[in-house]
């Protein structure tokens, strides 16, 4: 563990590496003034980013600052346990399914789904382009978005689906940056402003729905997954880790809530798979824990220096037509060794498996 302090409060980061580009936002975010009275807690996988360090935890009051939590709001993942076995699964038919049915991308959905309909679009203060949302419920994104098969150690298939809230929440987190900076000019640097008051409420408001939606998007997805294939669903949970934890008041920028007895999912990479884990609540850790196994490198870095030969080859044993050279970004050689984060988290979950892919579906 490492302490990182700053002009008015400090951070405690549950490694004992830290890249020297996020030491200096960590030491940022403690020179806040209107941070001092904050808990920061930065987790195992933690990386520099956008506005912040990714892996970021901390207490919120008064004051937030829409930078941290991103544009992506309410990213996560959905795990959903089938009632399948490898041998049932037809991985040429899965993947057409999901190139038929689930956007990626920047695309959108032909008609609306019809869970569509549980989402107040009517309900969000912020501008918002509502018929894109609502065609956009049920995509998947790019980047680090991805759909996956997983086998567990008994067998056991789990469909895990990593996606957000697309394009509603960037217009939502876009908003509230823009009303953040104009409130406090050139007083406060842009990616640092903060909003507070009435306009916090509506923040905070207009980011309970994006959650919502995100978590929504990634159901839905399985939803169409499931139908097209005829798979019956034995269970499913749902792990937050772009968020504001709205009950406990806890931003989590990369990271998840890990209370007592909760059940989470960390990914690692698209070769070794995830975690499956169950929180301890441990109030020094913010009850959280790492969203997954954390970049070291960045995406022009690895595209440099990650061979697309080595990249196929890492992957020989994933059923996957996504394994291209426009995903290098996304090999498994861009993230830490999943033991590196493993060494790290036993004092906030205990690990009760880890899923293997055997099928990866990312856009590309």
């Amino acid at each position: 563990m490492l302490e990182i302090k700053g002009t008015y409060n400090h951070a405690l980061v549950f490694t004992n590496t830290i890249e020297e580009t996020a030491k200096r936002q960590v030491e940022e975010l403690c020179s806040l003034p209107y941070l001092q009275d904050t808990k920061i807690r930065m987790m195992p996988d933690l990386h520099a980013g956008k506005g912040c360090t990714v892996g970021t935890t901390m207490t919120i009051s008064d004051k937030v600052i829409p930078n941290f939590v991103g544009v992506d709001l309410g990213c996560g993942m959905i795990c959903a346990k089938l009632e399948i076995k490898k041998e049932d699964v037809n991985f040429e038919k899965l993947d057409k399914t999901i190139k038929k049915n689930v956007p990626s991308g920047t695309r959108v959905r032909n008609k609306e789904h019809r869970l569509t309909i549980e989402i107040p679009f009517a309900e969000v203060a912020a501008p918002i382009n509502e018929s894109r949302a609502r065609l956009s419920l049920g995509t998947l994104g790019g980047g680090n978005h991805f759909i996956e098969l997983n086998e567990g150690n008994d067998g056991s298939i789990y469909l895990v689906i990593h996606s957000g809230s697309r394009n509603l929440g960037k217009q939502i987190a876009e908003h509230y940056q823009q009303v953040a900076h104009l409130s406090l000019g050139d007083a406060v640097p842009k990616d640092l402003a903060y909003v507070e008051g009435n306009a916090m409420k509506d923040y905070l408001w207009d980011l309970s729905i994006a959650q919502k939606y995100a978590a929504l998007n990634r159901k839905t997805m399985v939803d169409v997954i499931c139908r097209g294939m005829n798979w019956e669903i034995e269970s499913t949970f749902d792990t937050i880790h772009n968020y504001i934890d709205l009950d406990n008041m806890i931003l989590r920028k990369g990271a998840i809530s890990a209370q007592d007895g909760e059940i989470v999912i960390i990914p690692m990479n698209m070769r070794d798979g995830s975690l499956i884990c169950r929180g301890k609540g441990n109030p020094e850790w913010n009850f959280s824990g790492p969203h997954g196994a954390g970049r070291i490198m960045s995406r022009s870095q690895a595209r440099k220096l990650v061979a697309l030969e080595d990249f196929k080859d890492s992957m020989k044993d994933v059923w996957s037509t996504s394994v291209v050279a426009s995903t290098v970004d996304e090999s498994p050689f861009a993230y830490k060794d999943m033991h590196d984060i493993l060494a790290h988290i036993d004092e906030t979950v205990d690990v009760l498996e880890v899923i293997k892919p055997i099928y990866n579906y990312k856009a590309h």
